[in-house]
């Protein structure tokens, strides 16, 4: 490659990406479950571990843990369930509530902002036109939902055939890389899981004190709310942000813009706590990644795969940082999808204090 010009090989770089982003739509049915199970078994392999130390098989173990997850997402899927046929039974009252906000809100932009009822009804086809592309983006799953059941198969062959990945890769490197590759399969095994499971318990507190909130302020289907805004916080960054947005607007249809603002402070309230209490004391310093590749990875995963792609692309990108960090080659882009190189101009409890000479009542030494 080398022998190339500098541009000859930008373009043949930029093909390679163009073609394994093109492989990665057109396969998206096979993959997506595959990868769901792979961060299924990392999730799992710790306690995998843990019962084969107590001398019981690896097929009975994978089978425990297979089934229990699968036990327990039935019963997730039957409280959701519960709470949405709750929710359509209830439909009518909604429909004429939101259709007498509507009216009122289209009176009162007439006669503050002096808006014609046809420029009002050009905005509320618009709005509808937006949900109905937000209902086409979540329907894009589908085909992830009905490829479901091949998750607990996956996942329980992932965990069965691990050694057995593991020298395959032994295989494909060199002795003297071997090292590496086990530095970077140990991080993996320890990092990722405690990452997932760190992200599930932080949501499961979110849903708590989402739902707690809502049921404060009056909010209509509460734990259904609740549930959405913890949901959709698995999303680093922008998860909050969807989740109160659809709350905020469910609220603003169907309640009075009053409660609406409230939805809005209890927003920045749990947003605070989340991130200077939960996430940095649960899931801890597990993943460094630099927030502008977060942003970008997010987007481009929702391109990809949609609202798999949202959700997995974190963990995923926590392993190729892993792998960057650990290949002497790759370690400049480690380096760019780390945290690492602006410690200088973090804004923390420590940095400010430096700044302001408060030392907590310590005194220098003379």
């Amino acid at each position: 490659m080398n022998k190339y010009p500098p541009i000859t090989r930008f373009l043949i770089g930029l093909l390679l990406i163009f073609a394994v982003v093109t492989a990665l739509i057109i396969t998206k049915s096979l993959l997506v479950p595959l990868f769901w199970s792979i961060l299924l078994a990392y999730l799992l392999y710790p306690m995998a571990v843990k019962l084969e130390s107590w001398n019981v098989s690896r097929i009975l173990t994978n089978f425990i843990l297979v089934i229990g997850t699968m036990i327990l997402v039935a019963a997730f899927v039957y409280l959701i369930s519960f709470l949405i046929i709750k929710f359509v039974n209830d439909l009518p009252n909604l429909k004429q509530s939101f259709t007498h906000n509507v009216l009122q809100l289209k009176e009162t932009l007439q006669n503050i902002f002096g808006i014609s009822s046809q420029r009002l009804n050009n905005l509320t086809n618009q709005a509808l036109s937006a949900v109905q592309f937000m209902g086409t983006f979540f329907t894009t799953t589908k085909n992830t939902i009905l490829a479901i059941g091949l998750i607990p198969v996956y996942t329980f062959l992932l965990l069965f055939y691990r050694n057995k990945f593991r020298e395959f890769i032994s295989m494909l490197v060199r002795p003297d890389q071997e090292e590496t590759v086990e530095q970077i399969a140990k991080q993996a095994s320890e990092i990722v899981p405690k990452y997932l499971k760190g992200l599930f318990i932080v949501c499961f507190i979110l849903f708590g004190l989402n739902t707690l909130g809502f049921f404060l302020l009056g909010i209509h289907f509460a734990l259904l709310m609740g549930l959405t805004a913890a949901f959709f916080s698995l999303i680093p960054y922008i998860g909050n942000i969807i989740g109160y947005g659809i709350v905020a607007i469910f609220v603003l249809a169907t309640q009075t813009p009053t409660m609406a603002l409230e939805v809005v402070f209890q927003f920045f309230v749990v947003q605070f706590i989340e991130n200077n209490i939960l996430t940095p004391n649960i899931t801890g310093s597990y993943v460094e990644i630099n927030p502008l590749v977060i942003i970008f990875s997010l987007i481009a995963g929702g391109m990809i795969w949609g609202m798999p792609g949202l959700f997995m692309v974190i963990p995923y990108l926590a392993m190729l940082k892993i792998v960057c960090e650990n290949v002497s080659s790759l370690k400049p882009i480690g380096f760019l999808l780390s945290t690492r190189g602006t410690e200088s101009h973090t804004i923390s409890i420590k940095s400010v204090k430096e700044r302001f000479g408060w030392h907590n009542g310590e005194e220098k030494d003379p």
